[in-house]
C-alpha cells in the first residue's frame, strides 16, 4: 500500500487548495494581472463572509458566488476590454457603485441563503405537523372503534 503524507500541523495551507490552483494563479497574475486584482477586490465580500459565517458551508458560498458573479460581470468586462490596463482596472474597482453593487449582491445573496434556510424549516415543521394531526386523529378514531367494539360485545 502507498503510503499517504501528512501535511505538518505548522504550514499555512488553505483548506481545498492544491498545487494547480498556484499555477493558474501564477499564470494570470503574469498574464493578466489587472483583471486578476478586479476579479480579486470583487471577491473580498466572499471572504468576508467566509470569514464572519461560521455557518458557511458550501451551498452558502455557491448562493453567494452566484451574486458576486453577476456583479462582477460588467467590471471583469471592462477590464478585459481596456487589455487589463492598469489605469481602468483601477478605475474599475474605486468606483463607489461598482463596490456598493457587489457588496450588495453579497447581503442579497445571504439574505436569500437565511431566507430559504428559515422558510424551508418552517415548511417541514408545517408538514410534521400535519402529519401528526392526522396520526392523532387516526389514534383517536381507532381507539373510538376498538373501544366501542369491547362494550358492545355481549357477555358470555
Amino acid at each position: 500500500m502507498a503510503s499517504v503524507r501528512q501535511a505538518d500541523p505548522g504550514s499555512l495551507r488553505a483548506p481545498g487548495f492544491r498545487w494547480w490552483h498556484g499555477i493558474i494563479i501564477g499564470l494570470l497574475l503574469s498574464y493578466v494581472p489587472g483583471s486578476l486584482l478586479v476579479a480579486g477586490v470583487l471577491l473580498l465580500p466572499l471572504v468576508a463572509l467566509k470569514l464572519v459565517d461560521s455557518n458557511a458551508d458550501g451551498q452558502r458560498i455557491m448562493i453567494v458566488m452566484f451574486y458576486v458573479g453577476a456583479a462582477m460581470v460588467h467590471p471583469l468586462h471592462e477590464a478585459w476590454a481596456a487589455n487589463g490596463d492598469w489605469e481602468t482596472c483601477i478605475a474599475q474597482i474605486t468606483q463607489p457603485v461598482t463596490l456598493a453593487l457587489d457588496w450588495l449582491a453579497a447581503g442579497a445573496a445571504w439574505l436569500v441563503a437565511e431566507a430559504s434556510a428559515i422558510s424551508g424549516r418552517l415548511w417541514n415543521a408545517e408538514i410534521a405537523r400535519r402529519e401528526r394531526k392526522s396520526i392523532e386523529k387516526r389514534i383517536a378514531y381507532l381507539q373510538e372503534e376498538w373501544m366501542s367494539s369491547d362494550e358492545d360485545a355481549p357477555a358470555a
